[in-house]
């Protein structure tokens, strides 16, 4: 299709469419104030059907299943419905219940529809509900414009309703053949502005052709040098591309490294943190251990002194029992001297010589437990003895103990400082890894945001080497499409000048 033909089919439809728009909202506005006048209309009507209805008697009632008002029967009586029909045209009926009565609609053999029912939201409006009804409607299967009230007896019940309306199509005949006649118009202006384009877009065209011919040519060749260009870019973007990936890929393996070292350093750090507590805790239990052993020693001194003070005493004790075996010594002495003296003194001193008896049988009784209490004296001097011996090496080895408590004391002190030092360097060497790996981290994330700026560097440049390319391809038809353009009368020269500079 010629650029000519182009244009003008382009301003056709533009044109047309402009038409259209306008149009679509101008009609929308006169179906809408058409719309309007209907109901404004039906109203007045409805309101002069209700004064005729009401001049026949206002008290509406059923007898015997005939709709009254006052002393007029309603049944079958035409004479309202035809006075509206004369003076307004449409239709209008009177309702019993949902039935029609008396009425000016037609059936389409032409007669009266008496006895057809009321259906649809005026029947849900009116007879349901009690509300007046306004708007379309389907009356033996056509549509209208209508109006209903409700009629009410004396205690406000419905027992009817009040109808009047028009058909729809009555009502917008006129409005649709301005739509058919702004339709032939629209086709016509349209028709006339393609003419008028026509002409006018030969007459301008024509001295523009050689203009865009050398125009062409220059793009032409622009476009050659920048797709060179663009192809130098495209392999170095590829280059740059490809050493992005190979580092980003070296920094992730280096990233998950530090991560696994991150990870292993922080458990050396707890490892480290566990062993000082326990290190501490073990310390203070030496230490705990090492009062004790020095409470345990005092306690070992003390008794020892004391069992020292008892072997002494119990010496003293063989002393005062040597003291009482030499006064029981004597006394069987005097005892005896006593008793010789008695056994001289003849009668007289024979109870003397008694008591001499008595007193010398209590001191060997008195010798016998002296006896006996040297040899648990003795006894008791050699379990002192023995216990002495017992305490001073007890005393020894818990001085020993002592002295080795002290010393592992010491030594876990001295441990419990290496401890803290090299907890201390762990978390340092943690925290250090810590930051390595968050540094690794931003820098495989600065590498993936150049790998995919580079990439998208390079798709852009591909891209834009194919717009190039399309761009050549588009230089080269406008190139044969100025060649070839035909304008009418000043076709054949502009023609001639194009293929002159091609």
């Amino acid at each position: 299709m010629k650029l000519t033909s182009k244009l003008i089919l382009a301003n056709m439809v533009i044109v047309t469419l402009a038409i259209a728009i306008t149009s679509c909202f101008i009609f929308a506005g006169i179906r809408s104030e058409i719309q309007r006048q209907a109901s404004l209309s039906q109203e007045r009507i409805l309101k002069t059907f209700w004064r005729l209805l009401q001049g026949k008697g206002s008290d509406f009632r059923v007898v015997n299943g005939k709709l009254m008002a006052g002393d007029y029967l309603v049944n079958g009586n035409f004479e309202l419905p035809d006075s509206i029909k004369e003076s307004f045209g449409g239709t209008a009926t009177i309702f019993l219940g949902d039935t029609r009565v008396s009425t000016n609609v037609l059936k389409p053999d032409g007669t009266r529809a008496i006895d057809t029912k009321l259906v649809g939201a005026a029947y849900d409006a009116v007879i349901k509900e009690g509300k007046p009804y306004r708007g379309e409607a389907t009356i033996l299967e056509a549509p209208y414009l209508t109006a209903y009230d409700p009629i009410r007896n004396s205690r406000g019940e419905v027992i009817g309703a009040l109808y009047v309306g028009v058909k729809k199509s009555d009502y917008f005949a006129a409005y649709s053949s301005l739509q058919s006649s702004v339709i032939l118009i629209t086709a016509l202006i349209a028709a006339v502005f393609s003419v008028i384009t026509g002409v006018l877009v030969r007459r301008m065209l024509a001295p523009i052709i050689s203009e865009v011919s050398g125009i062409t040519e220059k793009i032409h060749g622009h476009a050659g040098a920048i797709a060179l260009t663009i192809d130098q870019q495209s392999g170095f973007a590829t280059q740059l591309s490809s050493s992005v990936v190979e580092i980003s890929s070296t920094m992730e393996e280096f990233s998950s490294t530090a991560t696994q070292i991150a990870q292993h350093s922080q458990g050396v750090v707890e490892r480290a943190d566990k062993t000082l507590e326990d290190s501490k805790n073990g310390a203070a239990e030496v230490e705990n251990l090492t009062f004790k052993v020095n409470d345990i020693s005092h306690n070992i001194q003390s008794n020892l002194g004391e069992i020292v003070e008892l072997g002494r005493k119990s010496k003293e004790i063989n002393k005062v029992m040597e003291i009482i075996n030499n006064i029981a010594n004597q006394t069987k002495l005097i005892a005896f001297n006593a008793a010789l003296e008695a056994a001289s003194a003849g009668e007289a001193g024979k109870r003397f010589g008694v008591v001499a008896v008595e007193i010398r049988r209590l001191a060997d009784s008195v010798v016998e437990s002296t006896a006996e209490i040297e040899g648990k004296i003795t006894e008791i001097l050699d379990a002192v003895n023995r216990l002495v011996m017992s305490s001073e090496k007890s005393f020894q080895l818990i001085q020993e103990g002592q002295e080795y408590a002290s010393h592992t004391v010491m030594m876990l002190i001295e441990s419990v400082d290496g401890v803290e030092e090299t907890t201390t360097a762990a978390r340092q060497i943690s925290l250090s890894t810590q930051q390595q790996q968050i540094a690794s981290s931003q820098v495989v994330v600065a590498l993936k945001d150049i790998e995919q700026g580079v990439r998208l560097s390079s798709n852009s440049v591909h891209q834009a080497n194919s717009v190039i390319g399309e761009l050549a391809d588009l230089s080269e038809q406008l190139r044969a499409i100025v060649a070839t353009l035909k304008l009418g009368g000043g076709g054949d020269r502009t023609g001639r000048q194009a293929r002159r500079l091609s």
